[in-house]
């Protein structure tokens, strides 16, 4: 069987009428059943201002490491630069049932948040961490912000688009998500050539899911680029439209429907040796909710009846991330089972 996954013209879909937007929702629903993942069409960003942030990152990771050094990343929950590192700890947990191999995963990444702030120093620490913008590059915070302005915008409209999938009110997701914590990422990954050695199993990004409601990827098509895994095809390289944002679906989503969507598992290969020159860099924008919405899995027909416990947004995601129950903010508790 070959995975199929659709294509959402976003535009299309805000002033199609009912029967149009049934079908589609028909196929999406199915996509996400199976694997958790669609492309998005559509969506209004100019390729000029995707094209300035890529090229302003990679200005960014050409610097020499002791300039990089400056803006590391040493807690989960930080924004800044991260060095080539294994799943785990600072970065990604692994997917369960996945080994953490001892070599690190072959990319860098910085990492930005909103600038949304509460007045509550430890809250914003660890829910909005303060932004660390490179003194030597204004210019990646101007194209980072342009860029990510749009992300928001969109992340709004795929709200309310998985909204109606579900058969939920339109605002369901929005009404939960006016002070969202997100994080947007620039992820290089660097050719054979500069690496030298890739060591067996090592990847450029190990098998995993996300953790949040959703993630936009920009990505750049490669022979060590993304595949994405589901039961009936294992692991495949999904299809690439190089105007088109890759939509996957995080843990707090797969949480939310109760299992009837799935996160999506997925990795990026390693360089390959048929390809030595090859450098790539994602765009890639993880979205979540409100930090302190309490995730409730939804209730047949909108949700699959696994019977999932609920799980506070943000405190869900930093326990993932290895930090302790104790050491997070106040976050509410979910309620006992």
């Amino acid at each position: 069987m070959k995975s199929v996954i659709p294509t959402v013209d976003l535009d299309v879909w805000q002033t199609a009428g009912p029967a149009q937007r049934r079908a589609v929702a028909t196929g999406l629903d199915r996509a996400l059943r199976e694997t958790g993942m669609f492309l998005l069409s559509g969506h209004g960003i100019p390729s000029g201002a995707t094209a300035e942030f890529r090229a302003r990152a990679r200005e960014f990771f050409a610097l020499p490491k002791e300039r990089k050094q400056r803006y590391a990343i040493d807690a989960p929950y930080d924004s800044g630069w991260l060095e080539m590192h294994p799943g785990g700890g600072v970065g990604v947990p692994r997917a369960e049932g996945e080994p953490l191999p001892p070599e690190p995963d072959l990319h860098e990444s910085f990492y930005v948040g909103p600038a949304h702030r509460t007045g509550d120093a430890d809250l914003d620490r660890y829910c909005y961490p303060a932004n660390r913008w490179p003194e030597e590059l204004p210019e990646l915070r101007r194209a980072c912000e342009t860029y990510t302005g749009h992300m928001v915008r969109i992340a709004e409209g795929i709200n309310r688009l998985l909204a109606e999938v579900l058969e939920l009110p339109a605002d369901f997701f929005t009404r939960r998500a006016t002070r969202a914590t997100w994080t947007q990422n620039a992820s290089w990954y660097p050719s054979l050539n500069a690496v030298g050695t890739v060591h067996p199993g090592q990847l450029r990004n190990g098998p995993h899911t996300d953790l949040g409601t959703f993630t936009l990827l920009s990505r750049q098509q490669g022979v060590g680029g993304l595949q994405a895994w589901n039961e009936a095809d294992g692991w495949f390289s999904p299809p690439f439209d190089p105007g088109a944002l890759v939509v996957n679906l995080g843990d707090l989503m797969e949480q939310w429907t109760d299992g009837r969507w799935r996160a999506l598992k997925h990795r990026v290969l390693a360089p390959s040796p048929d390809a030595p020159d090859e450098d790539l860099l994602s765009l890639v924008f993880f979205y979540e909710s409100d930090p302190d919405t309490l995730i409730e899995p939804l209730a047949p027909p909108a949700g699959a009846g696994a019977g999932r416990p609920p799980v506070v947004s943000r405190r869900s995601i930093l326990e993932k991330l290895g930090v302790k129950p104790g050491e997070t903010p106040a976050l509410p508790m979910p309620p006992a089972a």
